[in-house]
């Protein structure tokens, strides 16, 4: 299908981008991407805002970010802006300075995420009331993030235990904690996908696929360099290859491979975080500095550039 020529938006000179939507399509093996369109929007909110109803069928969307040493909440609704009161964050260029930086994760429902920051791992809600999660079994270390996951009607955090398993700590009483995963190979990064079924981890050389409460090392999906495992709302999961010019997404339950979510022209793709919807997700560029930010529809490929920031997470209205 062709697609018409977009209209392009002037704010002063230069021109200002601060949205672009593309369609970009999602190969598969052997596939080749559908032809590229983007409208350039140079009125700031407003022009965001118009561009979000679009590309999401006029949802409520929202974007928490790091830009260190603050974080703030984007509206996508609306396209503004604000920074979260007396939260503060780390984070920069570098591997070392880029570990420090503190991979939010929304609840479910939007109303409030979890972030690392310090060696200490917070809830907190956008009016910037925060509190410590903290239990001695714990990993907080730089790099690693912690998910927020409904399981039982209860509130928890997911993430890697100091022993190489994936835990679950309840948010009402840290005391309790659940084992997820308990091969005690996992190495940092782990995730469990949306229906709670399945876990992604990174073992340190290669990235699995396992059921949740397993023991055993599960399904490898990767192959070559890899890194960066990231679970999706339903039962899919992916990892990050190298150079990053992709993410690679396959089935859970199998190790099925599905496809390519490609970076924008140009750019790496790093920090894929799918949203609480399935087909929405949110990543940065993160290479030399640039942190230029893309909500994602990743049955389409299309893109969204909502400005930049670190370590961003979406959160969709159903």
């Amino acid at each position: 299908m062709k697609l018409k020529p977009l209209r392009a938006f002037f704010f002063g000179a230069p021109l200002l981008a601060v949205a672009a939507i593309a369609w970009l399509a999602v190969p598969g093996p052997g596939s080749r991407p559908a032809p590229v369109a983007e409208i350039m929007a140079g009125a700031p909110a407003r022009e965001l805002a118009r561009c979000w109803e679009k590309f999401s069928g006029n949802r409520r969307g929202k974007v928490v970010f790091s830009r260190p040493p603050r974080m703030f909440i984007l509206d996508l609704a609306s396209g503004r802006e604000n920074a979260i009161p007396g939260v503060e964050t780390a984070g920069a260029a570098g591997r070392r300075a880029r570990g420090a930086s503190p991979r939010p994760s929304w609840a479910p429902d939007g109303e409030n995420f979890v972030y690392r920051f310090r060696g200490q791992v917070y809830v907190c809600s956008e009016s910037g009331r925060r509190r410590a999660v903290v239990n001695s079994r714990m990993d907080r270390s730089d790099e690693t993030r912690w998910t927020w996951h409904r399981r039982d009607g209860s509130d928890w955090l997911a993430g890697p235990s100091l022993d190489g398993d994936v835990i679950l700590v309840k948010v009402s009483d840290p005391r309790e904690v659940r084992t997820a995963y308990g091969g005690g190979n996992v190495r940092k990064h782990c995730e469990i996908t949306g229906s709670g079924r399945f876990i992604v981890y990174d073992e340190g050389g290669a990235i699995f696929v396992v059921p949740f409460g397993g023991r055993g090392p599960g399904v490898r999906i990767s192959r070559g360099q890899s890194c960066r495992p990231s679970a999706a709302a339903d039962d899919r999961a992916a990892w990050l290859p190298s150079p990053h010019d992709r993410y690679r997404i396959f089935r859970a339950a199998d190790g099925r491979f599905l496809g390519d979510l490609l970076a924008p022209p140009g750019e790496e793709i790093y920090r894929l975080n799918w949203s609480n919807l399935p087909d929405f997700a949110v990543h940065m560029y993160g290479a030399d500095g640039n942190t230029r930010m893309h909500v994602r529809r990743v049955s389409t490929g299309a893109r969204l550039f909502i400005g930049s920031g670190w370590d961003p997470d979406l959160w969709v209205g159903p």
